[in-house]
């Protein structure tokens, strides 16, 4: 354990807090992510991840103590501006990254319902922030590094879906908390459907690595999937042309009503790996992607409350959600750095 950094403690061996941690702001200057706006979150401990205002204030890059822990897709960081929502296109655009939001009046694959076109994972990653702010300060002996943003789905005669994002860490922290709150701002009930796309690449993820979830049932949404369900929670080797395997768990939440899955880097000796939570009442589906394809060899984890078969399977389904005008809900995640054999196993095995 290290010296606990007080104000006092810091401001004894520091010009500024700055040379230790801190938020900073930057504007990519090439390429198609030109102009894209973007804060360096910064902590004491090693950790470092990117909030990307003009990308729906989703996460794009995470790094613990220099070493990536996400995946980064092909396309890279792109500018909003080159987003289309007709099918598949999104692809074209798609960062990867730590977290990229997918919703909000839609999610998964395209689709046709109620007489719209609905384009992949919709447009709410693609959608530049208002408001966008970041702010240090002392809380008593603890230094808080918050950023915030609304986000809004909205047209004529359609949807007004606003969110409302708040991330959160500390100076001393290896972790951050996301909260978010969507409100109807608009007179009809709208769909509302939600998924957040953590991706998850090396050098966290290896063909050594193994998830430790509560699943209590999972269905596979293809065929090739199902032939190697029972190994959902190991990988392999990347290999050169496979598909994807795309999985739908039912978690069993802890007494408060968490779900807490846990990526270990290696299992053969388990010392490293991240933990992800969630509270299941809002977020009722874990949507997992495993793809160990060479160059798309990527482990994504999605809290959901819907799957990714698209709005018009949800709706026959009968589990497509909605809010009412005036209706507020809310989704609290929480994302941890595993530093060292007895975190990892503290995480795995909590009582």
């Amino acid at each position: 354990m290290h010296q606990p950094y007080t104000r006092e403690f810091l401001s004894a061996r520091t010009g500024r807090l700055s040379q230790v941690g801190g938020i900073s702001h930057f504007t990519h200057a090439d390429g198609k992510a030109k102009g894209v706006s973007t804060l360096r979150v910064r902590t004491a401990r090693g950790f470092e991840f990117w909030v990307v205002p003009d990308r729906g204030m989703d996460i794009f890059e995470a790094s613990f103590e220099g070493k990536s822990l996400c995946w980064h897709a092909p396309a890279g960081m792109v500018h909003p501006a080159y987003y289309s929502n007709r099918g598949s296109e999104m692809l074209k655009s798609f960062a990867g990254g730590l977290v990229s939001t997918c919703g909000l009046t839609t999610a998964g694959a395209p689709s046709e319902d109620n007489g719209e076109s609905l384009g992949l994972h919709g447009s709410i990653s693609n959608t530049p922030a208002e408001s966008a702010s970041w702010s240090e300060h002392w809380k008593g002996e603890e230094y808080l590094l918050t950023v915030s943003g609304k986000v809004r789905e909205a047209s004529v005669h359609g949807s007004n879906l606003l969110l409302e994002r708040t991330i959160s860490t500390s100076l001393e922290s290896k972790s951050f908390s996301l909260h978010d709150v969507v409100e109807n701002q608009g007179v009809r009930e709208s769909p509302l459907m939600v998924l957040y796309h953590f991706n998850f690449g090396f050098p966290l993820l290896t063909e050594r690595s193994r998830i430790y979830a509560p699943s209590l049932s999972l269905d596979s949404a293809t065929n090739f999937a199902a032939g190697s369900k029972e190994q959902w929670d190991r990988f392999e080797k990347p290999q050169m042309g496979l598909e994807e395997r795309v999985y739908f768990h039912r978690m069993q939440p802890q007494p408060d009503g968490k779900v807490t899955v846990v990526l270990v880097s290696d299992n053969d000796q388990p010392n490293f790996g991240i933990a992800l939570s969630y509270d299941a009442q809002n977020l009722p589906e874990l949507v997992q992607w495993k793809m160990t394809a060479v160059n798309h060899f990527v482990l994504g984890l999605e809290p959901a409350n819907c799957r990714t078969l698209g709005r018009k399977a949800e709706r026959q389904r009968g589990t497509l959600q909605t809010l009412a005008p005036g209706e507020r809900r809310e989704f609290q995640l929480e994302f941890s750095v595993l530093n060292g054999a007895e975190e990892v196993a503290k995480a795995i095995s909590p009582s």
